[in-house]
């Protein structure tokens, strides 16, 4: 239970200081190597993929730490049933999406892994590597949704505390 909550917590956060490390490493070895006239050819492609991991691992992480962007300026229009209302519709209708790109994106790369057989130039890997990462990313989000929808619900249903309910 305790390495289930670990990566509940970290699990984001912590593949992405890993990428960020690898793809740095990578990058700082291609400088050092073209510097001692022995490009390499793999290192530039290493990196984009590296970095579009770190991107939708991150996209994960911001929703997980509600650090995502937002319009807050509308949350002040309501009251507290209000803000309740929208913010459960916002999660709904951001999970929907996410969902429904994380279905697409995984017909996407079925596709280009079974069908077309694309492969990256440099390193002769598969592209539903790379591609992968945006529904990987998409499920990730899509859970995080489902966290922050249960816990808004279950923590900030406005007009419990008055009624005896709630906390």
């Amino acid at each position: 239970m305790k390495i289930i909550r670990w990566l509940d917590d970290n699990f984001e956060k912590q593949c992405c200081i890993l990428l960020l490390a690898v793809m740095t490493f990578v990058t700082s070895l291609q400088v050092i190597c073209r510097i001692a006239g022995i490009p390499l050819s793999w290192s530039e492609e290493v990196a984009r993929f590296v970095f579009v991991w770190i991107i939708y691992l991150s996209c994960s992480y911001a929703v997980k730490e509600d650090k995502h962007i937002k319009i807050d300026a509308v949350l002040l229009l309501f009251k507290e049933r209000g803000k309740f209302a929208l913010r459960m519709i916002s999660n709904l209708l951001f999970l929907v999406f996410a969902v429904v790109v994380s279905y697409q994106g995984a017909i996407l790369v079925s596709k280009i892994v079974t069908i077309q057989h694309q492969t990256s130039p440099a390193l002769g890997i598969s592209m539903g590597i790379p591609y992968s990462s945006f529904v990987i990313g998409c499920m990730l989000m899509s859970i995080r949704l489902i966290q922050s929808t249960y816990k808004l619900a279950k923590e900030e249903r406005p007009g419990l505390q008055e009624k005896g309910g709630g906390k």
